[in-house]
């Protein structure tokens, strides 16, 4: 199993190749500097928490910008050495590895610093590369007594006999050390609210601590979306039975009753009063889950039309394929389309391309997968098909709208609507049914266009 593109690795076995790897991140992102090839090592996904409080990066994009802005700053090689390395294989082809860090650098006033660091990090080996998915480094407190959890400690003992004004500077405080907002909540049913920040209420609109216990009843599983508490129980249940930390994503309520998507960083405990209990860093991450999927969809969708693309479609369907039941595969073609960009121009022919995807979205289920498969073609996938003649109607009304439309605005164009599908129940893949469906529209434009037909398949 070759380590990564780097031949003289290709040898060490796989736990020596771990360690390897790490190293080989470490030579290009601080000896080199050389930010292109760093980021050739790390997932799309990858999370990232510094030492820093800005030090936080949610994806390949993120710490792309972090790494930019750090470059600028100390562009100079930073020297590094690690020491009480481990590691861990948490599943097969997953590992989770930890060590000291001792780095050295020049800084730009010609100052020679020592810097001592924490750092875990978690790979994957893709099948043919490792990918860094996570990096987490933290700096030891220099105030912080042997055993003590921060800021659990100041929290926790007599947190309700504090006046207002001391528990406001208190959490003042806390909201600077710490990246994101902090809420914290037994480990019982329900996780009954102990401690919550200035900055969390902050990002979900809460005038006060009070405000906030009193909305979600004094329970953090209230402040969660409803759709999400199921998950977030069964993975923090997982995950905690394998170690003390972990790391989730899901919706979190706003005062006034929308959600807002956070990144929570959490560890479990034990609370000045003896009870188990868990504290957590969220930091909001909507922004990056909204653009991804945006970035999905777009992946996805016809940019002209809006409906699915090709791709969209082949998804659909082998989703819908897991599970086969009767279904109708049918597509459609624009007879003479070429006539209408000739004759009217382009615009007029997308016009008339969104016309067709507009209809069929409107006639059809959004359970149905309706697509353009490009140019002048489109399809539609229909699970749970009990009705064939149905759909056939549906079709003829489609098609004699077009047909009007057509000789209302483009009667040079002669231009007609010719379908060919197929219906059945075995599970075939996109390609398959694209064959199948297209070998009968073929049928159709070579006997007479403007019509549909239709094959039952075995």
């Amino acid at each position: 199993m070759p380590l990564i593109n780097d031949k003289s690795h290709s040898s060490f076995p796989p736990d020596q190749q771990v360690r390897a790897f790490l190293d080989i991140f470490f030579q290009r992102y601080l000896v080199e500097r050389d930010a292109p090839r760093t980021l050739e090592l790390l997932s799309d996904q990858v999370y990232s928490v510094g030492t820093g409080e800005g030090e936080v990066a949610v994806g390949k994009e993120a710490f792309a910008d972090l790494l930019g802005t750090e470059l600028t700053q100390l562009p100079g090689p930073i020297f590094y050495t690690m020491s009480d390395y481990v590691q861990k294989e948490r599943v097969p082809g997953c590992w989770d590895c930890f060590c000291h860090m001792e780095m050295s650098l020049t800084l730009p006033d010609g100052t020679q610093a020592l810097y001592h660091t924490r750092l875990t990090a978690g790979l994957h080996w893709d099948g043919r590369r490792f990918l860094i998915d996570t990096i987490h480094a933290s700096e030891a407190s220099k105030y912080q007594e042997n055993g003590e959890f921060f800021p659990l400690k100041f929290i926790s003992q007599g947190l309700k006999a504090l006046s207002r004004e001391t528990r406001h500077e208190l959490m003042e405080l806390i909201e600077q050390i710490m990246p994101g907002g902090i809420v914290g909540g037994y480990m019982e049913e329900g996780f009954p609210l102990y401690v919550a920040n200035e900055r969390l209420l902050n990002m979900a609109e809460y005038e006060s601590y009070e405000d906030f216990e009193d909305d979600i009843q004094g329970l953090v599983i209230n402040s969660i979306h409803p759709d999400d508490r199921a998950y977030v129980n069964a993975e923090m249940a997982e995950i905690l039975a394998q170690g003390d930390q972990y790391e989730i994503e899901y919706r979190m309520k706003k005062k006034d009753g929308s959600y807002f998507w956070v990144h929570d960083i959490g560890r479990r405990t034990v609370a000045a009063d003896g009870r188990d209990a868990i504290i957590s860093v969220l930091i909001d991450v909507s922004q990056q889950v909204h653009t991804k999927a945006r970035l999905e969809y777009a992946a996805l969708s016809d940019p002209l039309t809006g409906i699915l693309n090709r791709k969209g479609v082949q998804s659909r369907i082998a989703e819908a394929m897991a599970n086969p039941s009767s279904y109708l595969f049918f597509m459609l073609d624009l007879d003479n389309f070429k006539q209408i960009n000739d004759l009217y121009g382009h615009k007029q022919g997308d016009e008339v391309l969104c016309f067709v995807a507009r209809h069929l979205t409107e006639s059809f289920r959004k359970t149905d997968a309706v697509c353009r498969l490009g140019g002048d073609e489109f399809a539609v996938f229909i699970a749970d098909c009990a009705n064939v003649p149905v759909i056939q109607r549906k079709i003829g009304i489609l098609m004699e709208d077009y047909r009007e439309m057509v000789q209302t605005h483009y009667p040079a164009a002669r231009s007609t609507l010719s379908v060919g599908g197929v219906s059945g129940s075995k599970s075939r893949t996109f390609m398959e049914l694209y064959q199948l469906a297209d070998a009968v529209l073929y049928e159709v434009k070579n006997s007479q266009k403007g019509l549909q037909k239709f094959r039952i398949l075995e």
